[in-house]
């Protein structure tokens, strides 16, 4: 499949053709770029991480609570080490994600693209 680019603002768009009008800038169809095949995979090789790096990221938040419940039961210290740093990690973890997408993302823009919503 085909894989567009909006030049106004980024938008990707996948199909023979491009869209009418942009849906997210509004940019008419003449703003629209044809992507080739190389750019067209690593568009959607960036879109592909993101996405798992947003199904970490909700993972990690489902443990993040996990742990703060723990500290919230305070049975003894040495559980409280272990949710302490269960916490310390998940923020770790994120750092890292963020760290990595924005070095690329001012490398290229279609990591930047890619990365919407996760440097945040």
């Amino acid at each position: 499949m085909k894989m567009w680019r909006c030049t106004v603002c980024g938008y990707l768009h996948e199909g023979e053709e491009p869209p009418d009008l942009c849906p997210k800038c509004g940019a008419p169809k003449e703003k629209f770029e044809l992507l080739d095949d190389e750019e067209a995979k690593m568009m959607r090789d960036a879109l592909a991480t993101r996405e798992k790096y947003a199904q970490i990221y909700d993972h990690l938040e489902a443990i993040n609570k996990l742990a703060r419940e723990g500290i919230n039961l305070n049975i003894d210290d040495g559980c409280n080490e272990i949710f302490g740093q269960t916490q310390k990690d998940i923020d770790s973890i994120r750092k890292m994600i963020k760290e990595e997408l924005a070095g690329h993302a001012q490398e290229c823009i279609w990591v930047k693209v890619a990365s919407d919503g996760l440097l945040d």
